[in-house]
């Protein structure tokens, strides 16, 4: 089982930046589990892709206790949360929120087989952990300043046994980092994260492969060759068109690629074709006086559901995408193209919820 978690929500991020994450794992068909991990008293609204589960985390940026306002704290602080809550025992795929795959990540791995993005710019030189000058200050908080840590960043392939005994000092040795750092305005106080989790595996005896694992992940800036920023994902409006092939070269074109995929498929509604609704097995189905009652697996009470819950769920045989139940209701109830969407997929959200559907890879 590979279970691909990222935290987004937390920290302002552009909710499309959660979607495409999520279009993107439907639409290689990603084995196993997407987990979202969404910090509480986020902003309303959807944050996520209807394929990911939602788990809601405590708030860590900005940090509860210095107020450093670094939005890593979150990513870290999540997965704490997550792994020491549900007890999973699998592979992790932990992710940034900025990232989309281009293919899928089907390599399942056994502790001491941790896979990470290769990190080429590691600081190198003399002083602790072999990281160089202005490093000193880790001789007061790390013990075996002799360890070499790996060159590898998020996106990690990960055992959760492995991932679960070092994240706990990852998120202590980034806030320290941050702290004996402030002023700087680059360099070791904006990788932080990535130095903090590269000594944190190094401290706990983990080794790291650095492989390229097939996911496209942006910049904060792409500038054209004359220094004219052509797009920045900061920037970018919710759901704006782009025209990928306008704009120039650099990291992340494969992320405006998808992205520009996504924008035009959510304008038609078709990127709800990856999802399918499917009919938990053993739920059974009665209708008294024009209502209909379900009864589900391991639920002491009957579910009931009105004349228009009745008609979404009769259309969810398994056999139709999300985007053709859409359709399908539109023209048994003469409805304009589009305007049922909101109200099904709030209708099928729910079901899922209570075990009565799931949403599957169509």
């Amino acid at each position: 089982m590979i279970y691909s978690a990222f935290s987004a929500g937390a920290c302002g991020e552009p909710p499309w930046r959660a979607q495409l994450l999520g279009y993107s794992w439907g639409r290689v068909r990603q084995p196993g589990e997407l987990v979202h991990l969404r910090a509480q008293d986020s902003p309303a609204g959807p944050s996520s892709h209807p394929l990911a589960r939602t788990m809601e985390t405590q708030r860590w940026s900005p940090h509860p206790y210095t107020r450093d306002h670094y939005p890593p704290y979150q990513t870290a602080a999540a997965l704490l949360e997550w792994l020491f809550v549900e007890r999973i025992d699998g592979t992790v795929l932990v992710l940034e929120p900025t990232c989309a795959f281009v293919a899928p990540v089907a390599e399942e791995v056994r502790p001491g087989q941790a896979r990470g993005t290769p990190w080429a710019d590691q600081p190198r030189g003399e002083g602790p952990f072999g990281l160089g000058p202005g490093f000193d200050f880790l001789d007061e908080v790390c013990v075996d300043r002799t360890l070499s840590p790996p060159a590898v960043r998020l996106p990690v392939l990960i055992h959760a046994t492995e991932l679960r005994k070092l994240v706990a000092r990852w998120l202590e040795l980034m806030s320290i980092i941050r702290a004996e750092t402030a002023g700087l305005p680059s360099g070791p106080r904006a990788d932080a994260d990535k130095l903090a989790y590269a000594i944190a595996a190094a401290e706990a005896r983990i080794p790291h492969a650095a492989i390229d694992l097939g996911l496209a992940n942006d910049e904060l800036l792409l500038p054209s060759a004359t220094g004219e920023t052509k797009w920045d994902p900061e920037l970018h409006g919710p759901w704006e068109s782009l025209h990928p092939a306008a704009a120039a070269g650099g990291p992340g074109p494969q992320l405006r690629g998808l992205l520009s995929e996504f924008v035009e498929r959510r304008a038609q509604g078709l990127e709800l074709s990856l999802l399918r609704p499917q009919r938990q097995r053993g739920v059974r189905e009665g209708k008294i006086l024009g209502s209909m009652f379900l009864e589900i697996p391991g639920r002491q009470d009957t579910v009931s559901l009105n004349s228009s819950g009745a008609a979404i769920w009769e259309v969810c045989d398994g056999t139709r995408s999300l985007a053709e139940v859409n359709q399908e209701l539109e023209a048994r109830f003469e409805m304009p193209p589009g305007s049922l969407r909101a109200d099904v997929e709030v209708v099928i959200k729910r079901l899922e919820r209570i075990g009565a559907l799931r949403l599957t890879p169509a």
